[in-house]
Parts: C-alpha cells; sequence; structure tokens
C-alpha cells in the first residue's frame, strides 16, 4: 500500500526509522551471513525480528508546515529517496519522495480584476493560472497551455461575475450578492463613473434582487441608498493611516521607459488634503521606494463633486505637459477626472510612450 516503505515509529507517533526493500535485504544479508548454518536459517525466524532491527534511521525529516524550496537543496544532497514528514512537534505526519517534492501539485488560481503578473500574487509562475476574468488593459502573463481569458469593457469585475453566475442559471447568496455590489457601486461611483456601462447597470438591478431580499443582512436597502454607504465607509484621509490609503489600491504599471505605481484614495471633501498632504507625500516617497519604481502618484478623488488631486513623487520631465493645472501646494487638479483606468492612466501612458 504504501509503495515499497514502511514507516516505523515511536510510541509518541515520532519516526524511529524506515523500512524499504534495501533495508530488508541489507538485513537479511547481515544476519544470515553472520550465521554458522545459514542454510538451515528460516525466513520466518528472520522476519520475526523487530522492525526497528531492519530499519533504515539516516531519513531526514522536514517540517509539514515548512515550504519546499527551503528544505529542497537538504533533500537533493541526501542518497535516498524517501523522508519523513513531521508536525510542529516532532509527530510522524507522512513520507514523501524525492521525486514528488521536486514536482509538486500546483495550485490552481483565477486571476480576478487583473491581469498583469506584477499586480498578482507572489510567486505566480509556481502556480497553475487557469483562467482570467478582468476589465483592465492587458498586460498578461505567459501560460503553458490555452487558457479561459475574458477581458471586457465594463465598469467593474463584479458586472462580469455576476453575469456568468446568471448565465449558469444560478444566484448569488444574500451577502456574496452584497460583496459584489458594493464592489460594483465603488468601482463605478454608484454608476455615475464614465466607465458605467449599461451593462453594469443591469447587474446593479441584478444584484440587488439578488442581496435586498426578506431577511437578508441588507434587506431594505436600495442601489443608491447601499452605495452612499459604501462610499462614504472607504472615503475619508483621517481614518486610516497615510501608508495605508497609499497602499491599499495600489497598481502598476510600465509605460515608455519607466516603471511606476498609482494609487487612489477617495474622500467627501477635498478641504481634507490640506490636512494630510505632507503626510501622505512622506508616505508616497516610501512606497516608491518599496517598490522599486521611478515614480509614485496618488490620485485623491472627490466622490461628491466628481474631481481630483494629484501627488506625484519624482515626476519625471515627460509628465510636465499632464493637462492637470499644478496648484500652489505642489498638487495637479483633475477637474472631472475620477476614473484611473479610462481617463488617468491613458493621459499618463501617452505622455510617457510618445
Amino acid at each position: 500500500r504504501t509503495g515499497g516503505v514502511a514507516p516505523v515509529v515511536e510510541a509518541d507517533g515520532k519516526p524511529f526509522g524506515l523500512i524499504t526493500g534495501g533495508s530488508i535485504f541489507a538485513y537479511m544479508s547481515e544476519v544470515i551471513g553472520a550465521h554458522s548454518k545459514k542454510q538451515e536459517m528460516k525466513i520466518s525466524d528472520i522476519l520475526d525480528a523487530p522492525c526497528r532491527e531492519a530499519c533504515n534511521m539516516d531519513v531526514p525529516t522536514v517540517k509539514a508546515r515548512g515550504r519546499i524550496r527551503d528544505s529542497i537543496n537538504r533533500l537533493l544532497r541526501f542518497e535516498g529517496d524517501n523522508f519523513f514528514v513531521v508536525n510542529e512537534d516532532g509527530v510522524y505526519k507522512g513520507v514523501c519522495r524525492q521525486r514528488d517534492a521536486l514536482n509538486p501539485p500546483r495550485i490552481k488560481i483565477v486571476m480576478v480584476d487583473h491581469n498583469e503578473a506584477r499586480q498578482a500574487l507572489a510567486h505566480l509562475e509556481e502556480a497553475e493560472l487557469i483562467e482570467i476574468l478582468d476589465h483592465h488593459r492587458l498586460g498578461n502573463p505567459s501560460t503553458h497551455v490555452p487558457i479561459r481569458f475574458t477581458v471586457d469593457i465594463v465598469g467593474s469585475t463584479s458586472t462580469l461575475v455576476s453575469e456568468k453566475i446568471e448565465e449558469a442559471g444560478l444566484s448569488a447568496p444574500p451577502r456574496i450578492a452584497g460583496v459584489l455590489l458594493a464592489g460594483l457601486l465603488s468601482d463605478t461611483l454608484i454608476l455615475t463613473s464614465p466607465t458605467t456601462t449599461d451593462r453594469d447597470k443591469d447587474a446593479a438591478k441584478r444584484m440587488a434582487r439578488w442581496a435586498f431580499v426578506h431577511g437578508g443582512p441588507l434587506a431594505g436597502e436600495t442601489v443608491q441608498s447601499f452605495g452612499e454607504q459604501i462610499l462614504s465607509a472607504g472615503a475619508g484621509l483621517g481614518t486610516r493611516e497615510p501608508s495605508e490609503i497609499v497602499s491599499s489600491d495600489l497598481k502598476l504599471y510600465d509605460g515608455g521607459e519607466y516603471r511606476f505605481a498609482v494609487s487612489q484614495a477617495e474622500v467627501t471633501d477635498m478641504r481634507q488634503l490640506d490636512k494630510y498632504l505632507n503626510k501622505l507625500q512622506d508616505a508616497l516617497k516610501e512606497t516608491r521606494s518599496k517598490k522599486a519604481v521611478d515614480f509614485a502618484m496618488l490620485m485623491v478623488t472627490d466622490v461628491v463633486r466628481g474631481s481630483s488631486r494629484l501627488l506625484i513623487v519624482e515626476e519625471p520631465s515627460e509628465l510636465s505637459d499632464l493637462p492637470y493645472p499644478r496648484q500652489p501646494d505642489g498638487t495637479r487638479l483633475a477637474k472631472g477626472v475620477v476614473s484611473r483606468k479610462k481617463q488617468l492612466l491613458p493621459t499618463v501612458l501617452g505622455l510617457l510612450e510618445r
């Protein structure tokens, strides 16, 4: 059942050694070879010996919660093919073969709301990417085999998810529908953003029907009332640390000869920016250093008046032609600009890549 190996453990569950075909053969050769009448010795007598007599005790152990990459060099130096897997207390959990450790099963991943590898989980190349569902510009990673790839022109990936649910003849549970609707209303500023499409409006009605059911956690809400609560909860500069404001909605891009970061924060009153401007600039400088980018930008959006202010750290000369007038405090005023994806990014890339 074990493929030719049998672990031997102590009474406390800790591994003692491993019985293999080779260890049994070595034990029998030793016993029979030393016996003066080896031709009269019975196999059954040999097999009555305690398990520990035929064990190979030179077996390395690795922690079950440890990472394969942290142990692989040690295992490659080991001449045997098997090693013990133990828990944090050293108790036996299983046996792993070297060849299996060198070719572990890969985690299956669907990239949702992004398609660029640098915006994904670390070490994406070690996983198996099986699908992409997104509404941003293309910057997708290469794959070894064809995958299902959907990038569509809608205001929110929540719209695409809700459409797939409906196409399958299903409906989302109220809590999940509420989370999806929150994403849609946040992305589209309650369906007022220039990125909003008719499909987003249909999706909002669909998800409201699922989310605002009687007896559910959002019963009695409307799209407008729920959206206002979503924007209010996420808006404001005084409720979070500057570093969190800068990093919580940050995306990395490449344009021309530059690699840069753009984050976005929402407020209901742009006058807040005056109070926190210096701290946000310091946080933006730190983020630029940590992300190793050429310049970093924070887009502070007034969701009530539909306008934004831009903070830029290490602004390149190519951006001197940005059509957003510079203010006395060093920020740039982008009237009517609320979408990073559809309004700001194309303008920035157009200047960097010309």
